[in-house]
């Protein structure tokens, strides 16, 4: 090969823009994994579970404390201890497996986009999804979500391969049916159902569409059959023995069924709510949507079409059907919605023979434009009333404001340069947002204070018990010995421990100090933390008291 400099300037050429996709994921995924703690409450039980599944070496029954914790499979966790065996007890390591998928998703779809259109075309796509809000959440978070994004993705492209080689009666090679069914067992173990659900929506609804159904045959369905028993079936026996088959059926009738089928945790919202939050998941790339809606009508024939509104459509009737919902359900389609947006929307324009259809799309993009200053005022209005950074909250506002004002420009003239700007605006949005501002809110990190106070005044190595704030990320920061106890009980447990200290919210200290003073026992309030607990909405008061030596 001629590695002349000529040569390598012509390489250099070609891949600049990938490159660059990759620095964009790099500005959105990196800022604030080290710094930002543990978030309550997913992330600090996934953490926690992973920390205590390293520590005892038991990779089959995951367990937060001593509680069975049976809301996802064991992927996640093998994944997120293994990394902290191998790197250490940081925070980064927990979330390096999410880290890694987000890059993944950028690069897969980049490569996805690539046999569908062209390149500039691919890297929009890519730079949708990679600036999206959701992503820059999710793939910075010791959860799930990101990884089940990259397997779905993979498995969908292998999919694709094989649906459109079928199509065009080209051979397929046997590499696609293995991508696509170890990504399917992968995304099982990961997060149980939803992976196959969408594997046998797409199939299902693109073979209906299409009136096809003989190129299934070419997947291999019999040696996925054998793939997935290879991969599931061992851990599944195991856990089942081990718990006495109660795992599994709380994951499948408490976790999946219950979300299917009723409200949890509070979540609930109506039938359409996922479709309305699609502008903000996918802010600022959402400016692009309602303009890619025509030419999706218009191209609704082509088998790329059909392929990712099969993808899309069934699952996203799924999500909306469901009483419970939460932003990241939707993240399995993101892909698929941006690379109907990349293709579509890039050279758009808004419908001139039908007003009200001009007016609507005018209308949606002034609304996505207007998301950009209206997050950094939110950013900068909680910043404010929660002990953050005023700067840094004031520069989100204005990165904010250049995504919105980049997109307005764009919108007038279709310039690619101002495109590439409002991604980088938002990409910056994300990366201050989540790196500086977020992790400096002191009042939403009650537990890393807590444990700082009690480092200082050297009582880290005694018992403790906690009362009115039982949050994960207070199990994670104090271990996982940690007593999380009634008031009743944690007086009862300073009677018992001499040495032991009490974390008690000040809604909970009246009848704490009362049963105490009872038993004639005197304690010392030797500090108090304040904060807010966001994962409930309620401000937090939590004295540290101790027994009077």
């Amino acid at each position: 090969m001629n590695f002349s400099p000529l040569s390598i300037a012509q390489m250099a050429r070609k891949n600049l823009g990938f490159f660059g996709l990759i620095l964009l994921l790099a500005l959105v995924i990196l800022p604030g994994v080290s710094q930002l703690p543990p978030m309550d409450r997913d992330e600090a039980r996934y953490m926690q579970s992973s920390r205590q599944m390293r520590d005892s070496g038991d990779i089959i029954t995951i367990r937060f404390q001593e509680e069975l914790r049976a809301k996802k499979p064991a992927g996640i966790y093998w994944m997120q201890a293994t990394s902290a065996a191998f790197f250490g007890d940081r925070l980064w390591a927990y979330r390096l497996p999410s880290i890694l998928a987000g890059f993944g998703v950028g690069v897969m779809l980049f490569a996805f986009a690539s046999q569908m259109m062209g390149r500039r075309q691919s890297l929009l796509a890519a730079s949708i999804i990679g600036t999206s809000l959701i992503f820059a959440v999710e793939s910075r978070l010791a959860k799930t979500d990101m990884m089940l994004c990259f397997l779905v993705l993979v498995q969908q492209y292998a999919l694709w391969q094989i649906f459109h080689r079928a199509r065009q009666q080209h051979y397929i090679s046997g590499h696609y049916s293995l991508m696509m069914w170890v990504a399917v067992a992968f995304g099982i173990l990961v997060k149980g159902p939803v992976a196959p659900a969408i594997l046998a929506l797409t199939t299902l609804g693109v073979s209906l569409w299409e009136r096809r159904f003989a190129w299934i045959l070419e997947s291999r369905p019999l040696f996925g059959v054998v793939v997935l028993t290879m991969l599931i079936l061992p851990w599944v026996l195991l856990v089942s023995t081990d718990t006495d088959g109660a795992f599994l059926i709380s994951a499948i009738r408490d976790d999946f069924l219950g979300k299917l089928t009723g409200v949890q945790e509070q979540h609930f919202a109506p039938f359409g709510a996922h479709l309305v939050a699609l502008m903000l998941v996918l802010w600022p790339g959402s400016l692009l949507l309602a303009r890619s809606i025509q030419g999706i009508w218009q191209h609704r024939h082509a088998p790329s079409t059909r392929f990712l509104l099969a993808w899309i459509i069934p699952f996203w009737l799924v999500i909306e059907l469901a009483p419970t919902k939460l932003l990241h359900y939707s993240l399995p389609v993101l892909p698929a919605i941006a690379l109907l947006i990349a293709c579509f929307a890039s050279t758009a324009t808004p419908p001139k023979k039908h007003w009200h259809t001009a007016w609507l799309i005018i209308g949606f993009e002034y609304l996505a434009l207007a998301l950009g200053p209206l997050l950094g005022a939110a950013v900068f209005i909680i910043a404010s009333l929660y002990g953050g950074s005023l700067w840094g909250a004031a520069c989100v506002f204005l990165l904010g404001c250049a995504a919105g004002i980049f997109g307005f420009l764009w919108r007038r003239d279709s310039k690619p340069q101002h495109l590439i700007a409002m991604f980088l605006a938002g990409a910056a949005f994300h990366a201050s947002t989540l790196g500086g501002v977020l992790p400096n809110i002191q009042d939403f990190h009650l537990a890393p204070r807590i444990k700082a106070e009690l480092t200082r005044q050297g009582f880290n190595d005694q018992p403790i018990a906690a009362s009115g704030y039982h949050e994960p990320s207070l199990v994670f920061a104090l271990g996982e010995d940690l007593l999380l106890f009634n008031p009743e009980q944690t007086a009862l447990f300073l009677l018992e421990a001499a040495d032991g200290i009490a974390l008690v919210e000040a809604a909970e200290s009246i009848k704490f100090l009362d049963i105490l003073s009872q038993k004639g026992v005197a304690v010392t309030q030797i500090a108090v933390i304040e904060g807010y607990n966001y994962a409930k909405g309620a401000p937090v008061r939590m004295g540290i008291y101790r027994r009077q030596q």
